[in-house]
């Protein structure tokens, strides 16, 4: 029987837990800042917490926790220059390469750590803990309390999010406040209120304030939530006004910037000069983003079309989740699988669209530059984070949820429904084709390569599975190498040759024994186009080259066979194979086909 009281205990113990999970992951957070660059002496509130509170995180993080002190602290990266731009600050709209929003953060916490570099640390890192409660915030307006407690756990404790809360770069600011306003725009969507739109117009100018590319994210958010089956003459109003104070609050800085250095979005286009620079073009004169991004796809469509689909929907996501098999073993496995179904789920509910929409969007300035320079690294796509955590703690409890309604009558038949089967069927559908063009795009990608001339690698691993479709096992790291083998004596690669014409292809392989197979037959389309006498190093994989003539070449797909003299059963070819079934007779290994047109 429910009473007002265990209503008021229900209500309040979700806040209460996502409290202490803040506070939990603040002390993990000052454990870090006093172990790389303590000792903290001054002021002196700041010292008690040094000596009195950072300690206890020994007894709430895995020993495998470990933080190295930092001998030359914030030399090499950007926390050297926001902490010279905090310092030169003249006011909040100046015009400045650095957006102004988490340069004021940096003033605060150089003034509460009397002036010390150190400030930068606590400022950064109590940026991270707030968005400990800024995720618990989103995932309980999104979906529910529960969802909202665990996942503001998961970025309470994830190594990754703890190590580089304390080293003073923007980007746990940034991503509490887009978490914070992905928060206010999932409460636009609910409640179409004016509080609402004045909460998430003013996260999204503080948001712009930070990083001026977040309207990439803003403007798709505001169309979602302006536009309603019912009532969409209201929500087309309040989306205006949430828009309206967003420029009014963003375009003072655009102006000053615009007067003061020329270019109205500095911010984002100085950093074109360094990404240019990391592609080894020439950087020397101003160029703009939108030109940068444009000429990217003018040079090379296809690839940069697999750049972005990797950078929007794989980058971002494999690169999380390492830290919690620290906690217990195989969790960082089971959270990504978790994710994966979870993000799926987000399709079928409309605050789960919004999320899809913000993550993705958010994730689009840095699509087509993750694999250029340092633009993979990890702290680039944090933001992300606490949606991919929320779809992890959602979609198990959203299984429970559907799987205990499914005792009530009139849930079974609206889970039965023609409309839940055709959702299930959309998602299903989704993934199917998301991973049919993952799997196939490097194929086209090689291709538009050898078009312009440039030799590519066909390695083995990941998202090979366009060119080593047949008679190969599946890939195998071993140290620095990943290769396949060859099951039988013969097996074939499926080269993306483009045009007719010479080339010549490097082989790295060797044999699956010193003694045998001793030599290779290299076919091109069935056609003899070299024999190999095959040497065996311990220390180095064996490199052949074959000469391919334009005769020999038929544009399009092309079929490079193997065949070698001999197979072996797995068992003779030693510890190297032991994973193989013992009867599995193989020949050759592996590592890559190199193709250099002539």
């Amino acid at each position: 029987m429910r009473t007002p009281t265990g209503d008021r205990i229900r209500a309040t113990l979700p806040v209460v837990l996502a409290l202490l999970i803040t506070a939990y992951g603040g002390v993990l957070r000052l454990n870090v800042i006093e172990s790389r660059y303590g000792p903290i002496e001054r002021p002196a509130l700041a010292r008690l917490l040094a000596t009195r509170v950072a300690p206890l995180a020994r007894y709430l993080e895995p020993r495998s926790y470990a933080w190295r002190r930092v001998p030359t602290p914030y030399v090499g990266g950007d926390p050297i220059t926001y902490l010279k731009f905090a310092r030169e600050m003249r006011s909040f709209y100046q015009g400045h390469v650095r957006e102004p929003i988490f340069l004021v953060v940096t003033r605060a916490g150089l003034w509460l750590l009397d002036g010390q570099d150190v400030g930068i640390s606590f400022a950064s890192a109590a940026m991270s803990t707030a968005g400990v409660f800024a995720t618990y915030l989103l995932g309980r307006a999104a979906f529910s309390p529960a969802v909202g407690v665990l996942a503001a756990l998961g970025w309470a404790m994830d190594f990754d999010v703890v190590s580089w809360s304390a080293d003073g770069w923007r980007d746990d600011t940034f991503t509490t406040i887009f978490v914070l306003a992905s928060w206010a725009y999932v409460r636009l969507r609910i409640q179409p209120r004016m509080p609402n739109a004045l909460l998430a117009g003013a996260l999204s100018g503080a948001a712009c304030l930070t990083r001026i590319t977040s309207i990439s994210w803003i403007a798709p958010a505001l169309l979602m939530t302006g536009i309603r089956r019912t009532d969409w003459r209201r929500s087309i109003a309040l989306s205006g006004l949430a828009a309206a104070i967003t420029a009014a609050l963003v375009a003072p800085y655009l102006v000053n910037c615009a007067r003061q250095t020329g270019d109205p979005l500095i911010a984002i286009n100085a950093h074109t000069r360094y990404y240019r620079a990391g592609e080894g073009l020439a950087y020397n004169t101003p160029q703009s983003a939108l030109d940068y991004i444009r000429d990217k796809l003018s040079r090379r469509p296809v690839f940069q079309a697999d750049t972005a689909l990797s950078g929007l929907f794989v980058w971002p996501f494999e690169n999380k989740w390492q830290g919690f098999n620290m906690w217990l073993p195989h969790l960082t496995e089971i959270l990504k699988m978790c994710a994966a179904a979870g993000l799926l789920l987000f399709l079928a509910s409309p605050n789960g669209r919004l999320l899809l929409v913000l993550l993705f969007s958010s994730l689009l300035p840095y699509a087509f530059t993750w694999n250029v320079a340092g633009g993979g690294e990890w702290r680039f796509t944090m933001h992300a984070y606490p949606i991919y955590l929320i779809a992890a703690v959602n979609a198990p409890l959203q299984v429970w949820r559907t799987a205990s309604s499914l005792r009530r009558k009139d849930e079974r038949q609206a889970v039965l429904s023609r409309r839940a089967w055709i959702a299930a069927g959309t998602v299903v559908a989704i993934a199917v084709l998301a991973r049919f063009a993952y799997v196939r795009l490097p194929y086209f990608v090689q291709r538009e390569a050898l078009l312009h001339g440039d030799e590519v690698t066909i390695s083995t691993g990941q998202r090979d599975g366009m060119f080593y479709a047949q008679q190969w096992s599946a890939p195998r790291t071993d140290g620095a190498v990943t290769a396949r083998v060859v099951v039988g004596d013969r097996a074939s690669v499926q080269l993306p040759l483009a045009d007719r014409r010479p080339y010549r292809f490097t082989l790295r392989l060797d044999p699956v024994t010193p003694d045998a197979p001793r030599s290779v037959t290299v076919l091109l389309n069935g056609r003899l186009v070299g024999r190999l006498a095959l040497n065996w190093n311990p220390d180095r994989i064996g490199l052949y080259t074959v000469d391919v003539d334009a005769d020999s070449v038929r544009p399009g797909s092309a079929v490079l066979q193997l065949v070698a003299d001999t197979a072996v059963p797995a068992r003779d070819a030693g510890p190297r194979y032991a994973w193989l079934a013992p009867d599995t007779r193989i020949s050759l290994r592996m590592w890559y086909v190199r193709i250099h047109p002539l």
